[in-house]
């Protein structure tokens, strides 16, 4: 593989003009979100280019979702950290959302010298926020810590991975057997680099010490949230916003009530009826992206009888995703007709995905030895409230779909903190709704966490670890593109361990005021690169 290198136009990464904004908001319609790109066309011809001078003024983003308490990046697994991180810390390469490139961030070139080797010269004159330099022993500490079994985020990484330090701006990362989505990986924002003198005194909880273009001030308990400021010292283009408050509110209607009050500039997970209020605002603007996240239905394939794979399909066919979309979430989202979604690459219309047709669903139940649900204990179905929107409402209409078929259901609601720890639980219910969201339009990180690693199920298909071991080893795109196509997800949907109801649109409100703040469909929303008029 060839190096990639960086010219001088490319030294400010956060440098977006007016025609990089335009063509950012095209790039969402090719994602798959055409009301977003119309809507963020609109918007960005309004903007100029970024204001020069020092930060000024101050944004508070309230989110959906709860934030650990603790900081150690590499031990969680909730998105709304991972946004958060994405301000602090800087990763080694960039995903550019506008073209889907890979862009120099912290590493200048890379290359491909050997199948299980990949080589990373490395940006000099950073620091980071402790003022350590930063040295390609940081990114050695880094990946080797974070690729380890022990940490939680080493779901990013399909195995353990070995570094060796060449100089001290040159790096080796050896993979052990050969992977096609090194810089996928790399750029998803789950293996930001640290310093190294931080791991290895195990001192990473404390606060976030990234290189990134804003620095860590104060968490002073959940309704405070978390304060950062910009970093004066960043070695890109600094940050337009002074100050950044990042706080979980698990309301949407108290959400809501902030945003209108000007107490927060920027809001999460907007409910679908919660749309047309915000924009009969003239103050206020919404954003709304279809993602690469899909609402996903596990199936807990530990416990029986959920081990039926007939069953699965069949309770697969019972559920009318499209009257979920159209009629609960008003259409805020897309029904899945592949076990991607559109902004995936690799994306394709599968014809043996699992779509609405009960017919099928009760043929199927009676297949797996249930006809009409006889013999069929009551399964337990949990949903979340508060965080991803009409989660209740579209749940109690899945317990409706499946007493249609036979199937007796009892659904269960969490908030969201009890959510995301039973979410791991393989005991805990039948069937768990959850959305599974990697920053990455490359889908071996998504699929691998969940298939490979089987961090939600904790039971491995074989069969669906063969084909994942194998697409990922393919270095040649053209081979890898096919073989999604001919084996990947044919095995997936067959298997259906898990099952991608539907694509999640992300549905942000914000003050009009606030310019330059693009949600793409990876989620990842770069302040940094926002002002405030």
């Amino acid at each position: 593989m060839e190096i990639v290198g960086m010219n001088n136009r490319d030294s400010n990464r956060f440098s977006w003009t007016r025609r990089q904004v335009l063509g950012a908001a095209g790039g969402l319609v090719a994602a798959g979100s055409t009301i977003m790109g119309n809507r963020a066309a609109r918007a960005a011809q309004q903007f100029a280019d970024p204001p020069t001078g020092p930060a000024t003024g101050s944004v508070t983003f309230l989110s959906a979702e709860n934030l650990s308490g603790k900081w150690n990046p590499y031990n969680h697994t909730l998105l709304a950290q991972l946004r958060l991180q994405v301000a602090a810390y800087d990763t080694i390469v960039l995903l550019d959302d506008n073209t889907g490139d890979y862009l120099p961030c912290l590493a200048l070139a890379w290359s491909n010298p050997e199948p299980s080797i990949w080589e990373f010269k490395l940006r000099e004159g950073v620091t980071f926020h402790d003022g350590t330099p930063f040295t390609a022993r940081d990114v050695k500490a880094t990946i080797e810590y974070n690729s380890d079994p022990a940490q939680v985020g080493s779901f990013f990484f399909p195995n353990k991975f070995t570094c060796e330090v060449v100089g001290d701006h040159v790096v080796r990362i050896n993979t052990g057997t050969p992977y096609a989505a090194m810089p996928a990986l790399l750029a998803c924002g789950g293996p930001v680099i640290s310093p190294a003198h931080l791991i290895e005194a195990g001192k990473l909880d404390e606060k976030f010490v990234g290189t990134g273009p804003y620095k860590w001030v104060s968490y002073e308990g959940e309704e405070a949230g978390v304060k950062l400021t910009a970093n004066d010292a960043y070695w890109g283009e600094k940050a337009h916003i002074k100050d950044f408050t990042f706080r979980f509110v698990g309301d949407s209607q108290t959400r809501l009530a902030a945003l209108r009050s000007g107490q927060a500039q920027i809001i999460d997970r907007v409910e679908p009826d919660q749309i047309a209020v915000i924009e009969a605002e003239p103050t206020l603007a919404v954003q709304r992206v279809n993602t690469v996240e899909s609402k996903w239905m596990t199936f807990r394939v530990a416990n029986p009888p959920m081990d039926n794979q007939k069953l699965r399909q069949a309770i697969a066919r019972a559920v009318d995703v499209p009257s979920i979309v159209k009629y609960i979430l008003l259409g805020d989202g897309e029904p899945n007709n592949c076990f991607l979604t559109a902004a995936h690459k690799f994306y394709g219309k599968s014809e043996i995905f699992p779509t609405y047709d009960p017919e099928k669903a009760k043929q199927l139940l009676a297949e797996a030895g249930f006809p009409q649900g006889k013999g069929l204990r009551e399964l337990t179905y949990y949903v979340s409230v508060g965080f991803y929107p009409k989660t209740r409402e579209y749940g109690q209409l899945v317990v409706q779909n499946l007493a249609d078929i036979g199937i007796k259901v009892n659904l269960q609601t969490l908030e969201v903190a009890k959510y995301n720890q039973l979410l791991f639980d393989p005991k805990a219910g039948d069937l768990f709704d959850h959305g599974w969201f990697i920053a990455a339009r490359d889908p071996e990180v998504l699929l691998s966490s969940l298939f490979r690693t089987a961090l939600v199920t904790k039971i491995k298909s074989p069969k669906n670890v063969e084909v994942l071991e194998k697409e990922c080893s393919l270095l040649d795109p053209a081979q890898r593109a096919a073989y999604f196509t001919s084996a990947v997800i044919p095995t997936l949907e067959t298997e259906l361990y898990e099952f991608p109801m539907f694509t999640s649109q992300l549905v942000t409100g914000q003050t009009k005021k606030l310019k330059n703040f693009i949600v793409p469909p990876t989620s990842n929303a770069h302040i940094e690169r926002a002002w405030l008029e």
